[in-house]
């Protein structure tokens, strides 16, 4: 206990110096400071969750497991359809109404020794939201060890940094796709190809390493795609779609997956080659 209070005294200090979440001096307060700052003024990155994850902050507020993650993920730049996420962990949706959070915020804990979970629950545009702060004591101080919301947890999302030096990414007048494979060996994955008579594919994920290549597989109302992305011998990928079963979920009607290529000649810097764009 009294390391515990030695703890939280020198977190009320460090808080105070940033300019922060103030005279915050528990997970609770943390957490409170981090959904009623949205509603002061000032820019964005100095309020709420941004500001506590930006990397100048993140080292006084998330233990390495999450430093790793955040790195992890920045590592793709602002490619959504590459990165490991693409929300925000904090606030559901894309939009919300500050002063409506700050207004019905209610914050709840829960203690387990030197672990406690933090719970903040508010509603934006009268929907309900509640998000869950695992807090840990790592190096003498409270930081944030995992966050969830409702059908999600940072520590059950698989994040790899991703090496420029087995990237596989090819840009043509027509198909771009970006494959690039973590220290894990999984792949994540952005294609985007327009073919004959205006129709187009488009399908982003992570692909898992299989023999020769890696596989993208999911189960889509009913029907399983697998789609492989297979390497040439020279050195370029073969797209696999036997069944098509890809296709009609991912592709217009004169589209097609099955047999596509990436050839050498084609690869490309990845930050040129954009997924999106069709």
């Amino acid at each position: 206990m009294r390391r515990v209070l030695s703890a939280l005294a020198a977190l009320c200090v460090v808080l105070l110096a940033s300019g922060g979440p103030g005279a915050a001096q528990t997970p609770e307060e943390i957490v409170r400071w981090m959904y009623s700052s949205l509603a002061q003024p000032g820019p964005a990155e100095t309020k709420g969750l941004s500001y506590l994850s930006a990397p100048a902050q993140r080292g006084q507020y998330f233990t390495r497991r999450m430093r790793d993650f955040y790195s992890a993920n920045e590592s793709y730049g602002d490619d959504l359809a590459l990165s490991c996420v693409d929300f925000a962990f904090d606030i559901p949706g894309q939009d919300f109404d500050e002063d409506e959070i700050a207004r019905t915020l209610a914050v709840t804990s829960e203690s387990n020794g030197d672990r406690m979970t933090v719970i903040a629950r508010f509603t934006s545009f009268d929907a309900p939201a509640a998000i869950a702060y695992d807090f840990a004591i790592e190096d003498g101080f409270w930081r944030i060890d995992d966050i969830a919301g409702p059908s999600w947890r940072v520590s059950q999302i698989p994040c790899s940094p991703r090496s420029a030096a087995t990237d596989l990414c090819f840009k043509t007048d027509g198909d771009n796709l970006k494959l690039q494979p973590g220290a894990s060996g999984v792949a994540r994955f952005g294609l985007s190809s327009w073919q004959g008579n205006g129709h187009s594919c488009g399908v982003s994920g992570t692909a898992s390493p299989v023999d020769g290549g890696w596989m993208f597989e999911r189960n889509i109302d009913g029907q399983l795609c697998r789609l492989q992305f297979l390497r040439t011998p020279e050195g370029g990928i073969q797209l696999s779609d036997p069944e098509w079963a890809c296709k009609a979920h991912y592709c217009g009607a004169r589209a097609a997956l099955d047999g596509m290529r990436f050839e050498p000649a084609n690869r490309a810097d990845c930050a040129t080659v954009d997924t999106d764009r069709f």
